[in-house]
């Protein structure tokens, strides 16, 4: 399993995480700063071993397939190597245990908790307003 860090993260981290043997890359690093959303995506759909760990909550609504996001909710007034400490561990955590799931939140005490999601299965509503 490999993470690729969004932009919003800082390069410390990806450097933590290569100093330690884990496989990281930074959208910066990559020369792909403002890639957009939908690059993101594709590339994540492509790579299954491919693990996204952003800020940003806009991926809490895309469909995802089988690909695995982490939404870091760390706040951005911790100092940066409070933060950098956090979401090294979380992640090596990940990395050990594994979770089944496809998204995930990254919370301050570092641990990580995958989303419940449920599907709505309309095709059996009535058209009845009675039943």
């Amino acid at each position: 399993m490999r993470f690729l860090l969004d932009e919003n993260f800082p390069l410390q981290l990806q450097r933590r995480l290569t100093e330690a043997g884990l496989e990281s890359e930074h959208i910066i690093t990559l020369g792909r700063r403002g890639m957009p959303d939908s690059e993101i995506v594709a590339r994540l759909a492509a790579e299954d071993d491919l693990v996204f760990v952003t800020q940003d909550t806009e991926f809490e609504d895309v469909e995802l397939g089988v690909a695995k996001v982490i939404i870091s909710r760390v706040p951005q007034s911790l100092p940066v190597r409070a933060r950098v400490e956090i979401w090294f561990t979380a992640l090596q955590t990940f990395l050990i245990e594994r979770p089944a799931g496809q998204l995930f939140d990254l919370f301050p005490t570092g641990e990580i908790v995958g989303w419940e999601i449920r599907r709505i299965d309309t095709s059996d509503a009535s058209d009845d307003p009675g039943t």
